[in-house]
């Protein structure tokens, strides 16, 4: 019966690009203003998922509606079209499973080879079809059309009325009421779709004026809503709204206004109606067309499930911000201890054009000398006979070895990169280490290494007038072949005031930097597997409950935690640095609480390390701020939210790891003057666990979530 429910609360939802079931409550309910195509098209809704159901069709995608939306649309077109009887009804509902089968062939034709969407293409054939089909048949009656308005609304200016009646039309609703259920409806559901409607209707008018002066009002209404379609769906639904997806909106209605014209003479001679075909004609060209750009520039393509244009645009910057110098490998730096960088990329020695993207690395005392006594002996530098370590794991492809040392301050330039280890780690990436300690080295060419294996020793061959070490990434095992620019996966640089963690990212010059090392506590507290389950005490707003996490893992074999509370938080593990990579459902949740806390943790203790990250903004920010906010989204994000995190200071006693947090939220252009601050805490005792996860809010606030051990939950 849920399943049942939902697909259907979906597939009306569907039509608007939405996928909110209160949404599609509020599409069906305002399909009822005329209630006999109300009816009709719950009809075909209903028909259109038993119909998946019962021939075993992908449950997921009946309950979001995939299967159902092209049968609403069906059968509220028939109950507008044509005057009802029992015979009738008979022929739509044969008629709606055959819009079924249309659009699950059509659907799954257009994905797999074009990776399109189907749209309401299915639909729009099925009606022509229906409609030609009728002509064979006698006692049929089309029906006399007119539209009505509620008597408060007449004095409205005809341009506003004709809007209304637009937005109605898209699902076949004759009284303009169902049309400013649909508007108030969209407001709330999204600022952008809602000014995208309104857009998108306003430059069919402009374009019908200009190129079609003469047209009567039902061109432009058929006009007005494939326009509100199209701009919906290259607004901000299929595409991620940006200033560009905007112009493009407007520039698409130019064209549904042409082809409208089009469709309007061709079928015309048919009796078949226009419909939504001019929709189905603009998005799937310009969608289709995009995907062979060489770059994406603002017009990124919907590569993610969707949600409405503000949620598509929060995730993908965000996902921008975090991710996108994210590499299939981490590699780390190919040494222990902590080395200072004395030449970096674009350096002013050797690193130059072809060779620009390498580094130079020595080890310093807290003077910043590289060497103790007078420097002049090769074992008075600090890096000198240090081990040499893989970046990654890989197959040793190149060794050159037995060059000479060089006496401090001479260089062999015959020999120029000195005892070399290349690896290859496979898709075309490489390491070279170079300037090696001669016969050091107990490698063999072809031998695999792991990440961390020891390869040499830092010595002074080659071009090398004092013991370093480079290090470069290539695309072959050439040596002193020309550099690749590849970031580090994740690395800790040392400050005055404690040490900053960077993720994927190019050590500059004259940083102090180190690996992260593994800390068994504080890994073992963000290790998620399969089946983990988790239980918090929780209070909050004088209201106290339990709450349970269990770790499952999604189609993808990808894990993510699911709270009793009604919320789940995508996991992942890159290297040695855990991330919360999404969250969705309830924020009065411990799990919300906790992806605030731990959106990014390094599974590393270091006292005052420090880093920082992002947040979409609706996953922080709510009520009419953010909702006002969005009404100029595709012209420049007016909010922001980012945290600063921080591991504490333990004392000898204490037993416990303490991350804080303070989160950001602040406004920028005409909301500079939103600023909000949160603080958090979250502790993890002895044994690894989450201990309690504490965030502070305005007026004295405060969500606690306290961690409840197996032997808690059994007594």
């Amino acid at each position: 019966m849920n399943l049942l429910l939902d697909s259907i609360l979906y597939s009306y939802a569907q039509i608007f690009f939405s996928n909110r079931k209160w949404f599609g409550g509020v599409v069906l309910a305002a399909t009822f203003v005329v209630p006999e195509l109300g009816l009709v098209a719950l009809l075909g809704v209903v028909l259109s998922n038993l119909t998946a159901a019962v021939l075993k069709f992908d449950e997921a995608k009946i309950r979001s509606g995939f299967y159902g939306f092209n049968g609403i649309l069906f059968g509220a077109a028939a109950a507008f079209y044509f005057k009802l009887t029992p015979f009738f009804l008979v022929l739509i509902g044969i008629f709606i499973i055959i819009t079924f089968l249309v659009s699950a062939v059509l659907e799954h034709h257009l994905a797999a080879v074009f990776n399109l969407p189907g749209l309401s293409l299915p639909f729009v054939l099925t009606l022509y079809v229906f409609i030609i089909f009728l002509t064979n048949l006698n006692g049929i009656e089309s029906k006399p059309f007119e539209f009505t308005e509620p008597e408060f609304l007449g004095t409205l200016p005809d341009t506003i009325k004709t809007y209304f009646r637009s937005l109605g039309l898209i699902v076949f609703q004759s009284d303009m009421l169902s049309g400013i259920v649909f508007a108030v409806a969209l407001l709330f559901l999204s600022r952008v779709m809602f000014t995208l409607s309104i857009v998108g209707f306003a430059s069919s008018v402009i374009f019908v004026d200009l190129i079609m002066p003469e047209a009567g009002e039902w061109f432009l209404i058929f006009a007005g809503f494939n326009s509100i379609l199209t701009a919906f769906a290259l607004g901000g639904n299929l595409i991620i709204p940006s200033t560009k997806s905007f112009i493009l909106s407007i520039i698409a209605s130019l064209v549904i206004v042409i082809l409208t014209g089009f469709f309007v003479k061709v079928l015309s001679g048919y009796q078949l109606p226009v419909l939504v075909l001019p929709f189905n004609f603009v998005v799937l060209s310009v969608i289709y067309s995009l995907k062979f750009r060489r770059e994406q520039s603002d017009l990124v393509l919907l590569y993610f499930q969707p949600g409405t244009p503000e949620e598509n645009f929060y995730y993908h910057h965000n996902r921008v911000s975090r991710f996108e110098r994210f590499k299939a490998v981490v590699p780390e730096l190919p040494f222990f201890g902590e080395w200072r960088v004395s030449q970096g990329h674009n350096g002013s020695i050797t690193h130059k054009d072809k060779w620009r993207h390498a580094w130079d690395f020595v080890v310093t005392d807290e003077e910043g000398k590289e060497y103790a006594n007078d420097g002049a002996a090769l074992s008075d530098y600090y890096c000198n006979r240090l081990p040499v370590v893989a970046p990654l794991e890989g197959t040793v492809v190149r060794i050159v070895d037995g060059v000479p040392n060089n006496d401090v301050g001479a260089v062999n330039l015959k020999s120029n990169w000195g005892n070399t280890v290349i690896i290859d780690h496979g898709s075309n990436l490489f390491s070279a280490v170079s300037h090696l300690e001669p016969h050091a080295t107990k490698l063999v060419v072809g031998q695999r290494v792991k990440k961390g294996d020891t390869v040499g020793m830092c010595g002074n061959s080659g071009r090398s007038p004092a013991p370093h070490l480079h290090f470069q990434f290539q695309m072959t095992d050439k040596l002193g072949d020309k550099t690749f620019e590849h970031p580090i996966g994740h690395y800790l640089e040392k400050t005055e005031s404690g040490c900053v963690l960077h993720t994927f990212d190019h050590p500059e010059e004259n940083m102090l930097v180190r690996n992260l090392e593994s800390h068994k506590i504080i890994r073992r507290a963000f290790e998620f597997t399969l089946g983990d389950r988790l239980s918090f005490a929780c209070s909050f707003d004088g209201e106290s409950f339990n709450e349970e996490w269990e770790v499952k893992v999604d189609i993808f074999n990808s894990l993510y935690i699911e709270s009793s509370a009604g919320a789940t938080a995508s996991v992942a593990m890159v290297g040695k640095i855990f991330y919360l990579t999404g969250f969705a459902g309830n924020k009065r949740s411990a799990l919300y609480h906790f992806y605030l806390m731990a959106v990014q943790v390094p599974l590393c203790y270091e006292p005052n390390l420090v880093w920082t990250d992002r947040y979409p903004v609706s996953k922080a920010v709510g009520g009419a701020v953010r909702y006002l906010s969005e009404f100029l989204l595709v012209f420049s994000p007016q909010l922001h939210a980012s945290a600063s995190y921080r591991f504490a200071e333990r004392s000898e006693e204490s037993r416990e790891y303490t991350i804080s947090n303070s989160i950001q939220l602040r406004g920028t252009g005409l909301f500079a003057f939103y600023r909000k601050t949160l603080d958090g805490t979250l502790t993890i005792d002895a044994e690894g666990m989450i201990k309690e996860i504490r965030i502070s809010a305005p007026g004295d606030r405060a969500f606690v979530a306290t961690g409840i051990t197996n032997e808690e939950t059994s007594e």
